[in-house]
């Protein structure tokens, strides 16, 4: 079963959870997953057209998803998924 590892600013929405098991053999199908399971972090991903936003960045293990298949990047038993927003300042 793929795991999904958050940043601390996000495990606000997912219980306090920093680290979950998650269901879905794609990217897209595990972030379903989670988003029915922990509803509140869906708006902090996705926009209102249900794309993911521009600052989300997905890794698979080491490998951000936007040089793989995108959301329907494979996920294998052992995968780590990690959410990583983007952080800018000035």
């Amino acid at each position: 079963m793929p795991t999904l590892r958050v940043p601390a600013l996000l495990t606000y929405y997912l219980d306090q959870h920093s680290q979950l098991p998650l269901t879905g053999d794609t990217v897209a199908a595990a972030l379903r997953d989670l988003t029915t399971r922990h509803p509140a972090i869906a708006p902090h991903l996705f926009d209102s057209a249900g794309n993911l936003r521009r600052h989300i960045n997905l890794f698979v293990n080491a490998e951000n998803i936007r040089s793989l298949n995108g959301l329907q990047t494979p996920l294998g038993e052992n995968d780590i998924l990690k959410i990583v927003p983007s952080v800018t300042g000035g």
